[in-house]
């Protein structure tokens, strides 16, 4: 990708871009070209004719980090970044910046975060601002760098938003089940009472019920004892009816 932007910071081309359907309007456009510039019509001349109306509009906006080796590498390799290029180096966001930002990520991730909105943006800028100065104590002191750039705000914000997100559902989900709890509970505490005030209903109806088992087993005891004593004479009278 690098390489297809350093050839259009070059030249304005990139080589085996445009297909055979693609040259038709190109000539077009360069044909009006050399006939206002009054010069032969052939393709080569329509064609960069064609480059230097795309070398005129054509606005490219990079943006590059410049740590470690990578960065160094992507130069050496392709020195139109360079010599192509009118380089402004970023180093620190201003306060202002580094809160709109963050306002800015808040509200296109809808956190919902209400009054604490201006104390987190606050922490995020205190945060971010902090680091910086610790790397420059920490370049002081240990001649190391350490690079505090754009792109670890944005991540320090990234981190925040996925952590209350998912803090967000973690107890979202907790407090869904307490709730399903507490409902199933208070459908059984309604069942119990339920259950209790029909026990109280019907406790007359059992007593009386279990006076007249009561009543009942008295007198299969008694049936049971006179079956077993006809039991008897019926047995004795079997056996001289075989004999």
């Amino acid at each position: 990708m690098v390489e297809d932007i350093n050839n259009v910071l070059n030249s304005g081309d990139v080589p085996g871009l445009y297909k055979n359907e693609d040259f038709e309007g190109i000539y077009n456009v360069g044909k009006s070209e050399c006939l206002r510039k009054n010069i032969p019509l052939n393709k080569m001349n329509m064609f960069s004719c064609y480059l230097s109306r795309v070398k005129q509009n054509i606005h490219i906006v990079l943006a590059f980090s410049p740590l470690g080796e990578i960065f160094r590498t992507r130069l050496r390799k392709f020195p139109s970044l360079v010599n192509c290029c009118t380089i402004d180096w970023f180093t620190e966001w201003p306060e202002e910046a580094l809160m709109n930002v963050a306002k800015g990520v808040i509200a296109d991730a809808d956190l919902n975060l209400g009054h604490d909105e201006d104390l987190c943006v606050s922490m995020f800028k205190i945060m971010h601002q902090s680091v910086e100065r610790k790397s420059k104590k920490f370049l002081d002191e240990l001649r190391r760098r350490n690079y505090v750039t754009p792109t670890s705000y944005l991540e320090l914000l990234n981190t925040y938003k996925n952590v209350l997100v998912e803090r967000k559902k973690y107890f979202g989900d907790a407090k869904r089940r307490l709730e399903r709890g507490l409902e199933v509970l208070y459908e059984a505490a309604i069942e119990v009472a339920n259950l209790r005030e029909m026990l109280e209903k019907k406790g007359p109806e059992l007593q009386k019920t279990q006076l007249e088992v009561e009543k009942t087993k008295k007198i299969i005891e008694k049936e049971s004892l006179e079956a077993n004593e006809i039991k008897v004479v019926v047995s004795a009278e079997e056996i001289e009816a075989a004999k």
